[in-house]
C-alpha cells in the first residue's frame, strides 16, 4: 500500500445532542451537509493530483471546548490516497463518540477486576498510555493536575497494555495519581483499535462516550501553566458534570 498523510487544522463547532452542527474551516463556517460536501471536494482536488485509485479525507481531534451549550473540536483533517484497498481513517476510540464505550473486565494494581459498571453514575477520564511512550509521560504532571482539582467527583483511570510489576515499577519513579488498570492488549487493539498514544476518553454518567483527544496539547506558552493545559479538558468535564 502507498500513500500520502496531509494535514489541515481546522475548527468544528458541535452542539449537544440533538441540535444543529456547525463546523469552522479556515474561517468559514459550514453547515454539516456543506463540511461534507467540502471534504469530499478536497478528496476530489487530491485524487486529481496523482495515480491513486483511493482517496479519503478524515479527522482526528486534537482539542476541544465548551461554550456555553456549544462544543468546539479542534481537529486534523488527514488525506490519505491508496492503489489497493478504500482507506477509513475515521476508526478507532473516535468512532466511540455518542456511543457506549466497549465492556471491558480488566485488572487493577490491587489486583481487583474492574469492568464498566464501576464506573457509571460518575463522569470518567480514561487515559490510555503506556510506560515508554514519551508524549504519555510528559502529560503525566497535567493530568495529576486534574486529579487534583476533581478529586473524587470525577473517576480518572489510566488504561495501559503493560503488566501490572511494569506499571508498579514506573510509578516508584513517577507519580500518576490515577486508578490504572493493566494487561489490556486485547482491549486497546481489538475492541478500541486504538492506534495512537496517549489518548484521552471522556465519558458522561451514563457510560457514553462524548469527547475524545489526542492527549494534553501543550505549547511554548502552556507547558509551565498546567491550568491553562488542561483548559480545554476542564470545560469538557464541566460541561458532562453539568448533565443530569
Amino acid at each position: 500500500m502507498k500513500y500520502h498523510i496531509l494535514f489541515f487544522l481546522i475548527g468544528i463547532t458541535q452542539l449537544s445532542f440533538g441540535q444543529e452542527i456547525y463546523y469552522n474551516f479556515q474561517d468559514e463556517v459550514y453547515s454539516e451537509v456543506r463540511f461534507r460536501e467540502k471534504l469530499k471536494t478536497i478528496e476530489t482536488l487530491y485524487g486529481e493530483q496523482g495515480n491513486y485509485k483511493y482517496t479519503t479525507a478524515s479527522y482526528k481531534v486534537r482539542s476541544t471546548k465548551v461554550q456555553q451549550d456549544s462544543i468546539i473540536q479542534y481537529v486534523e483533517v488527514v488525506l490519505s490516497q491508496s492503489n489497493t484497498a478504500p482507506l477509513d481513517i475515521n476508526t478507532g476510540v473516535q468512532r466511540f463518540i455518542n456511543k457506549p464505550l466497549p465492556d471491558f473486565e480488566l485488572q487493577n494494581l490491587k489486583k481487583h477486576l474492574k469492568n464498566n459498571n464501576d464506573y457509571m453514575g460518575k463522569v470518567t477520564l480514561i487515559n490510555l498510555w503506556f510506560t515508554s511512550c514519551p508524549p504519555c509521560i510528559t502529560e503525566i504532571p497535567y493530568l495529576n493536575y486534574l486529579k487534583d482539582s476533581y478529586q473524587d467527583e470525577v473517576n480518572f483511570v489510566a488504561i495501559t497494555f503493560d503488566t501490572k510489576d511494569k506499571v508498579d515499577r514506573f510509578l516508584e519513579r513517577k507519580p500518576f495519581h490515577f486508578e490504572h488498570l493493566v494487561d489490556a492488549t486485547t482491549y486497546l487493539h481489538k475492541d478500541l483499535n486504538n492506534n495512537a498514544f496517549p489518548k484521552l476518553i471522556l465519558i458522561d454518567k451514563k457510560g457514553t462516550v462524548r469527547f475524545v483527544e489526542n492527549g494534553v496539547i501543550l505549547s511554548s506558552t502552556t507547558a509551565s501553566q498546567p491550568e491553562t493545559a488542561v483548559t480545554g479538558l476542564k470545560e469538557q468535564l464541566d460541561f458532562l458534570l453539568k448533565e443530569q
